[in-house]
């Protein structure tokens, strides 16, 4: 009986043996066919883009202390002119820029305005309303330098931003770019008047701005795309 309870154990082990060797005997793809799937999934989509003529967005966003970085570009198949009266289209942005709500210049002075913006900032389930006025230069037709404008004293409208400066730049023919291709690039730099909660800011903060601020600079893209589409089919752009 001793020796029957052995051989059940001397199966069981080589059962075991046996079980082990045919797992390490899987097929490698099992190990990384999720991060290849993922990548195909993210391949698939940017070529899907390209091929309905959509200029693809590239979207970074790093955060040092309570100080957010973002740097987007994209190329497009437009005119210069049409991505610069585009940017600068400030009272129309809330028409087609997703958060905007109200946009207007309340100065100007040959190539330098003073904006006003309002609308809201969207961080995870967080709608923070965003209230600032802007100190804007333009520079024909390349570049637009906004910052943060200092506030009136005794306003009530303080800005919800405790900094901020931001550049749009438009190049052509540069950098190896295709004939009738620009290259739009945007950097700017922030911090919230109200820092976002300790847990929310850490876990979820930079994935949260990068999420806002890509569908803000698409939707640029997207208008900049339809004016063009409605020049080059006769019609006027606005």
């Amino acid at each position: 009986m001793e020796r029957c309870g052995n051989g059940s154990q001397d199966l069981a082990g080589t059962q075991r043996r046996g079980m082990s060797g045919l797992a390490a005997r899987q097929p490698h793809w099992r190990r990384w066919r999720v991060p290849v799937l993922a990548g195909i999934a993210s391949l698939a989509s940017s070529l899907a883009a390209v091929a309905a003529g959509g200029a693809v967005a590239q979207v970074e966003v790093r955060r040092d202390a309570e100080v957010y970085s973002v740097h987007a570009s994209a190329q497009l198949a437009a005119g210069q002119r049409i991505v610069w009266d585009t940017l600068t289209d400030y009272e129309r942005l809330r028409e087609f820029v997703p958060g905007v709500r109200r946009a207007r210049v309340l100065e100007r002075q040959g190539n330098r305005l003073l904006l006003e913006q309002a609308g809201v900032f969207t961080v995870v389930f967080f709608e923070l309303p965003v209230q600032l006025r802007l100190d804007v230069l333009h520079v024909p037709y390349t570049t637009v330098d906004a910052s943060l404008a200092p506030a009136d004293v005794g306003a009530s409208d303080a800005s919800t931003l405790r900094s901020f400066s931001g550049r749009y730049r438009i190049s052509k023919g540069s950098g190896g770019l295709p004939p009738g291709v620009v290259r739009l690039d945007y950097d700017a730099r922030f911090e919230l008047a109200t820092p976002l909660p300790p847990l929310v800011g850490t876990l979820f903060g930079v994935a949260a701005v990068r999420q806002t601020m890509r569908a803000q600079f698409e939707a640029m893209l997207r208008e900049i795309e339809r004016r063009q589409q409605a020049l080059a089919g006769g019609e006027q752009p606005g």
